[in-house]
């Protein structure tokens, strides 16, 4: 019995995602043995192992493994990742079984998993689709998404202990840690000398390089004072061993201090090689023959050819010891790369997985940039016994043209520089047992692409119809009679048919004042722009989606940017509170214009509206001089509760329609104050209304009759493992957001405006590090409730202690009880579980706390308040 690695893929997708696909061979063995590991898979400069453990005696368990062995460093380093186990269904990829999770793996804690993931019985009933053909094998998939590993020491900086100087003054070094097969470590200074005396903190790479060069991304932290973001080219021709930054503001009592705590939290690292490939050489007197192998573009030429100099080229290794060389297809018409394995036999008669780009190196940016190969990734196997010679990679640039004099590319000696990235590299056993041919991921890609092109025909026979012959009938389940959209996937008919049906109740809009048959044709009107916008948006997937978010992204710039420009920062807690407040009477006209506002969308959308709340500073009473705004959530039990993302961008441009069309051409019916300044997000309509800043929202009514009220929502969010899914169903909770702030005391609103006041007179570096109201609204209430004091300095005190907590959980139980909905968060954001839904994480709306961290120290220090961490 065995699991054994036999397929790895890797998408070239920001979260570096990989799929290792294992074999477990004879799972009817568990029932007698205990458990199988799997051998080693490295991942994000870690190696990890798969463990198939029997579980109560009736379960098959399946856990995740994190392989560290440095005992020096063991309780100093964590990793926290996200990662999905998939138990694959042979016949129907629908009918898979997967458990997604985000966990934090520690030496105490190396092991985390699903205990009960399948019962043995139905495992091992061949009906059940999971043994393959023969009855012997089953086919497991681990998926990474996301990586982070964290270093944290506690160091002693006593007198005693300052015996290391250089030309920066004292320094202090931590314990090496092991990452990528390389040591590394802190070293930090708590009063630099070249420097003003402000502290700094660097991240060394211990040692050589092994010849390799690796690409990080991290965040330093000392003492609670982070940095932004860095990057850094670590090893080979790196000009420096280290790489850090020194921090803005001076560590209290540094001089006194006899501890400090020092971390370093590394988001991401590539491991990658410069080499050199000659192209120019001398002619041979025989030539070479080439041919394509597979769809891994494998190369079977002959070595020592015209076509190649790889008998001269020199090899060089990877940070895994691993010989590699590279030469160049001379009689190719583009530019085609040969890698292939630098040595004749590997040791113990293994195989290696690896996958790799590459990247034709510019040697003058201004001439020409660096060309990436053509294609997705590589996965190259390499072993004793094939007689494979290499892979071919091509780059889109002509070899005449990188032969022509002044080539940006070309060295002096003719060499050209290809920089090789090594996505990932496994080792395995080349003598395998009988396993699935894996034709069944044939199966379910061919099954996939029919379903598309399915879909694809339905939505190119809606485009086609006009306007005026998309007739309501349309809006029925007959739309997709024909069967064109899978199960799985939320048809058009069943997502407009809950809207088509406001229009059966035309009289209840209708004020009778207007002819009904002119209020019937707007309604009809509002479903054909309904109708065409969802096909539109549907079809542009999935760019749609990226194209929202950035017009999102250009909006909230340019609001906060104007309220950075117009905001006064202020120190003083008297002069920051005076600031913030205003009284009752200043926001009458503010709060007539959003009852007009409200009156209009009620009146006039065909749906059945059956609450509006508002939320926002107007909503909840935390108005401050520097900005009036107003969210409005219409709640109605018309639209649908789920799939927000494939009906909301039509039905939200309807809504713009709408306002455009009422701001525009007043009517005497339905008065609309001027409005401009119109966009859409995913989640709202945005524009601008007598100096408001106004966000409509719609939401499913959870408290509708048979829609299963809140006990619903949190089952459907808890449930969900996509977080906009989530973040909807946390607008859906509107409610009770609004009851839980406008329930607390006034000392606590008038906090929360201080707040809002200091934040926005500071300059933030990026528009998504500028934290939200709802954020620091809940940090002043926990804080209020946590001090049970209404002195503003304790509670600023206290909110201090979360904001630079390096672990912080917030939660409460008002509306829930959050033990009796356990759900897996995605590292590294604190976790601040909203009140009003336990699914949602609001410290996920900030993705860079360093600069909050930062900013709210400078302030707090100013107003004489000291700050310690959440735990110290």
């Amino acid at each position: 019995m065995s699991l054994t690695l036999h397929k790895v893929a890797v998408l070239s997708d920001e979260d570096d995602s990989h799929l290792f696909t294992f074999i477990l061979d004879h799972p009817q063995k568990l029932l007698e043995i205990k458990s199988v590991e799997s051998t080693e898979v490295h991942y994000a400069g870690h190696t990890w192992s798969l463990v198939c453990m029997r579980k109560d005696e009736r379960f098959l368990g399946i856990f995740l493994k994190w392989r560290y062995s440095d005992g020096n460093s063991a309780t100093f380093l964590s990793t926290k990742c996200k990662y999905v186990l998939t138990l694959v269904h042979c016949h129907d990829y629908r009918g898979n079984k997967n458990f997604m999770t985000s966990q934090k793996f520690t030496t105490a804690q190396p092991l985390l998993g699903k205990s009960k993931f399948i019962p043995f019985d139905e495992l091992l009933e061949q009906e059940s689709g999971y043994l393959d053909d023969v009855g012997k094998n089953v086919v497991i998939e681990l998926g990474f998404n996301y990586c982070s590993t964290r270093f944290e020491q506690l160091v002693d900086v006593s007198p005693t202990n300052r015996i290391r100087k250089n030309a920066s003054g004292i320094y202090f070094d931590t314990t090496t840690f092991v990452l990528a097969n390389h040591r590394w470590y802190l070293r930090f200074y708590t009063t630099k000398v070249n420097s003003n005396g402000l502290p700094a903190v660097y991240l060394y790479l211990s040692g050589k390089a092994k010849g390799v060069s690796m690409e990080l991304r991290f965040t330093l932290c000392l003492c609670n004072e982070s940095t932004e973001i860095l990057a850094y080219n670590f090893g080979e021709s790196a000009k420096f061993d280290g790489f850090g930054k020194t921090l803005q503001e001076p560590l209290p009592n540094a001089s006194k201090m006899t501890e400090a705590l020092a971390s370093v939290e590394i988001t991401s690292i590539m491991v990658y090689k410069c080499a050199n490939v000659r192209l120019f050489q001398q002619p041979a007197a025989f030539s070479s023959r080439f041919q394509r192998k597979d769809h891994f573009g494998s190369y079977n030429g002959a070595y020592g050819s015209a076509g190649s100099s790889l008998a001269s080229v020199e090899t060089f290794q990877d940070h895994e010891g691993n010989f590699w060389k590279l030469d160049l297809v001379r009689d190719a018409k583009t530019l085609t790369i040969i890698i292939d394995k630098g040595v004749h036999h590997f040791p113990n008669n293994k195989t290696k997985i690896v996958c790799f780009s590459m990247v034709l190196l510019s040697l003058d940016q201004q001439k020409g940039s660096d060309i990436n190969m053509n294609g997705y990734p590589i996965v190259g196997c390499f072993s004793n016994f094939t007689d494979d010679r290499g892979y071919l990679t091509t780059f889109p640039l002509l070899l005449s043209k990188l032969e022509d004099p002044g080539s940006p590319y070309l060295t002096d000696s003719g060499d050209i520089h290809i920089r090789i990235n090594f996505l990932s590299s496994q080792t395995t056993s080349l003598v395998v047992r009988s396993g699935p041919r894996f034709d069944y991921q044939l199966n379910h890609l061919l099954l996939a692409r029919q379903e598309l092109q399915e879909n694809h025909r339905s939505l190119q026979e809606m485009r086609e119809m006009s306007a005026s012959q998309a007739s309501l009938s349309l809006l029925d389940d007959g739309l997709v009679s024909d069967g064109s959209f899978s199960s799985g996937q939320m048809m058009p008919g069943k997502i407009l048919t809950p809207l088509s049906k406001s229009l059966d109740s035309l009289d209840a809009f209708s004020t009778g004042d207007m002819a009904p048959s002119l209020e019937e044709d707007y309604h009809r009107f509002f479903f054909s722009d309904l109708l065409r916008c969802f096909v539109e948006t549907n079809s542009r997937a999935p760019t749609a989606d990226a194209w929202i978010t950035s017009r999102k992204e250009v909006l909230s710039a340019a609001r906060e940017e104007t309220l950075a420009e117009t905001s006064v920062l202020a120190n003083d807690a008297s002069i920051l509170s005076a600031g913030a407040r205003i009284g009752a009477g200043d926001t009458r006209k503010q709060s007539e214009t959003i009852r007009n506002v409200v009156k209009y969308l009620q009146q006039r959308l065909p749906l059945r509206i059956s609450e509006i709340v508002e939320l926002g500073s107007l909503g909840t009473g935390t108005v401050t001089v520097d900005r009036f705004d107003a969210d409005i959530i219409l709640f109605s039990p018309d639209v649908p509760a789920e799939r927000q993302s494939l009906w909301m961008p039509a039905l939200l441009h309807c809504f713009m329609t709408c306002m455009m069309q009422g701001s525009n051409n007043q009517d005497p019916f339905y008065p609309l104050p001027r409005c401009g300044d119109f966009s859409t997000t995913p989640f709202a309509l945005q524009f601008s209304c007598d100096g408001i800043d106004v966000d409509v929202s719609v939401a499913y009514d959870w408290e509708s009759e048979g829609a299963g009220s809140y006990n619903a929502v949190y089952e459907a969010s808890c449930k969900s493992t996509v977080k906009t899914d989530r973040l909807w169903h946390g607008v859906a909770c509107s409610r009770l957001k609004k009851k839980f702030l406008c329930d607390q005391p006034n000392e606590v609103k008038a906090m929360i405006k201080i707040l809002k006041h200091w934040r926005d007179g500071i300059a933030w570096r990026k528009t998504e590090y500028r934290p939200n109201s709802y954020l620091l609204s809940l940090l002043v209430v926990k804080a209020y409730e946590e001090a049970r004091s209404l002195d503003a300095k304790r509670i600023i005190q206290k909110m201090a202690s979360y904001i630079l907590a390096a672990e912080l959980s917030l939660s409460w139980s008002t509306f829930y009880l959050p033990e009796k909905y356990p759900v897996e968060f995605d590292p590294p954001s604190p976790l601040i579980r909203d009140p009003t839904n336990p699914a949602v994480n609001v410290a996920d709306s900030l993705p860079y706390w360093g600069q909050l961290r930062t900013e709210f120290t400078i302030w707090v220090r100013s107003l004489g308040i000291t700050v310690s961490p959440l735990g110290s």
